[in-house]
């Protein structure tokens, strides 16, 4: 999942906001380091892309991907859900997509953001809408080939959406219902359990 959807399945406080957003940029065990709240945050972060990389729909989905990208199939997938929430984004919620972004960014403004996030924070709100337009995909795909060793060109991904495009989101569609599920579910297991549950 990138950075929309993991906004999406967050609670609404500024913490969880901040630490299902940083889940990217913090690698390794999680101590004091962090606030509880920003700890919680990045421990759901990280059982969602458990949970989505071990799901059926999720595998079809990479699978269209994988011929031509082998393992930079599982960042184009996130990258492209992204796209598929932004463009149905009305079967989710009854939220504006505009209103929703400005509503948790003015959430987190003005919050102690954990390392590399800091630096990315005030380019997140412009990709995330930037990501309804296929254009906005290939531009988020070529600046993370830029951060890729090997830059391996990711933006060529973007013919699946136009080209694969009933298969991609159908399978997302049937996915993205799931998640939503499992990660309302991680707010009623952590209200009743203090310990971090094991992926």
């Amino acid at each position: 999942m990138n950075y929309l959807a993991h906004l999406f399945l967050a609670g609404d406080s500024a913490e969880s906001l901040i630490g299902n957003l940083a889940g990217d940029f913090v690698k390794g065990a999680l101590h004091d380091q962090f606030t509880p709240g920003i700890r919680e945050g990045i421990m759901q972060h990280r059982r969602i892309d458990a949970f989505t990389d071990t799901h059926p729909h999720v595998a079809a989905f990479r699978r269209v991907l994988i011929p031509d990208h082998g393992h930079y199939s599982r960042v184009i997938s996130d990258v492209f859900f992204d796209h598929f929430l932004a463009t149905s984004w009305s079967r989710y919620s009854t939220e504006r997509l505009n209103d929703f972004v400005a509503r948790v960014f003015a959430t987190m403004d003005g919050q102690p953001l954990p390392g590399r996030l800091a630096v990315v924070y005030p380019h997140i709100r412009h990709w995330i809408l930037s990501y309804r337009d296929i254009d906005g995909i290939r531009i988020a795909l070529t600046n993370l080939s830029r951060r890729l060793s090997r830059h391996p060109h990711l933006e060529s991904a973007t013919h699946h959406l136009i080209d694969s495009r009933a298969e991609l989101e159908r399978r997302f569609r049937e996915f993205f219902p799931d998640v939503v599920t499992f990660a309302r579910s991680f707010f009623t297991t952590e209200n009743t359990e203090d310990t971090e549950p094991s992926l």
